[in-house]
């Protein structure tokens, strides 16, 4: 809707002067304030939380041993059954 130029901020700002007036608009500039900065915070947690599993998937596993795993019977591929040909 609006592009973030400054013609649109002062659009908004007016609305919101218009609406609450002008002894309620800092308390709500405040309070939006910290809500931004409340939600910033929580982002920047869960992205570090998110970064650092991937870094754990990553790493291999120390009890890992070098060869492949085996899938029974000491297969190290489990087998793919060829589907029955229909005629």
């Amino acid at each position: 809707m609006f592009g973030g130029d400054l013609v649109s901020i002062g659009f908004i700002l007016f609305v919101a002067f218009l609406l609450f007036g002008p002894k309620k608009l800092p308390d709500i500039a405040r309070a939006l304030g910290k809500g931004m900065g409340e939600l910033r915070r929580a982002s920047n947690e869960l992205r570090i939380s998110f970064e650092e599993e991937i870094r754990n998937m990553d790493r291999p596993s120390e009890g890992a041993s070098d060869s492949a795993p085996y899938y029974g019977h000491n297969h190290p591929e489990p087998t793919r059954e060829e589907p029955e040909s229909r005629s």
